[in-house]
């Protein structure tokens, strides 16, 4: 069996899953396969994947997800490390060997990733040539629950672990797709050391029409921070305590882009009890009411600035 499988969820991604796989393959670590779940497209996705040969495997289900088909991949496979990788992100070619080498050489870490570049389908080949190091970033290695509070700092396209992990974690949670990876990370982070390597892996494509995509109604991140706090407390297994000044702007941060984008383009009712949440609780009211009154403002005109 391959040591390491890749696992890349695809739904209606035959535009631009040719270049996701033509870069996985050619990474300089060799012993991989690639696991693509075709979750219900209406196009050609399948077709694509299984034009690269035999290294590449195809799954197709009804669709069901991005963390369901993360499920099924791995539960389709039976290598010692996973790897995750969205069908349009893009792979620098040392990224699986670095990412070994360095859980290999720390066989008490069970989970690593890496730093990242937001990308917007521009030329790659200086990037993709671009030699890298593997070193550590020693500020998010180590137990970094405490930090994994804060925000996800782990793409999932960057993240590789352990299967042993996977056994002892179990599936991804399948809820909400904005904070699926996130939680599932954040119990990872309760089991097992990280280790980030800190230069850039991992293209990570943005897509222009993401912004005006259908606001939800819950504020499904601060909701689950809320929840991973209740479940698993403030402190890592080592002892160390989340920036409480941090976590307290984070907070205040979330609720006021949640309450904003409902009353500028989103449902204004949701957004005032949103703003009427941020106020009751306080701190920074001041701060605040501006940033609901340029909301409000920005609904009206919409050129006018957010902060």
């Amino acid at each position: 069996m391959p040591r390491v499988s890749v696992i890349i969820p695809a739904y209606n991604a035959a535009a631009l899953l040719g270049p996701t796989l033509e870069t996985t393959l050619a990474s300089t670590f060799r012993d991989f396969e690639i696991v693509v779940i075709n979750d219900g497209s209406r196009d050609n996705t399948a077709d694509v994947a299984a034009g690269y040969g035999p290294q590449v495997r195809v799954i197709s289900q009804v669709n069901a997800g991005m963390s369901a088909s993360r499920n099924r991949g791995v539960a389709e496979s039976d290598s010692e490390f996973i790897a995750l990788l969205d069908s349009d992100d893009i792979w620098h070619p040392e990224k699986l060997r670095l990412q070994m080498a360095a859980l290999d050489a720390r066989p008490e870490h069970g989970f690593s990733f890496t730093e990242f570049t937001s990308w917007h389908g521009e030329d790659c080949s200086a990037w993709l040539a671009a030699t890298r190091d593997g070193r550590i970033e020693p500020s998010l290695s180590g137990w970094i629950y405490h930090k994994m509070l804060l925000t996800n700092w782990a793409l999932p396209s960057s993240a590789l672990f352990r299967r042993s992990l996977w056994d002892s974690l179990g599936p991804f949670l399948c809820a909400d797709h904005q904070t699926d990876d996130w939680e599932y990370f954040v119990r990872a982070s309760r089991e097992s050391r990280f280790v980030k390597l800190a230069e850039s892996m991992v293209l990570y494509r943005q897509h222009p029409a993401s912004l005006s995509r259908k606001l939800p109604a819950l504020n499904n991140t601060e909701l689950m921070r809320e929840s991973l706090i209740a479940r698993f407390g403030l402190s890592s297994p080592d002892g160390n305590e989340v920036d409480h000044r941090e976590l307290a702007r984070r907070r205040h941060a979330g609720w006021c882009n949640f309450a904003g984008a409902h009353c500028s383009r989103g449902d204004v009712g949701i957004g005032m009890g949103a703003f009427w949440h941020i106020l009751r609780q306080g701190p920074h009211r001041a701060a605040s009411l501006k940033r609901m009154a340029k909301s409000l403002a920005r609904r009206a005109i919409p050129n006018v600035p957010q902060n």
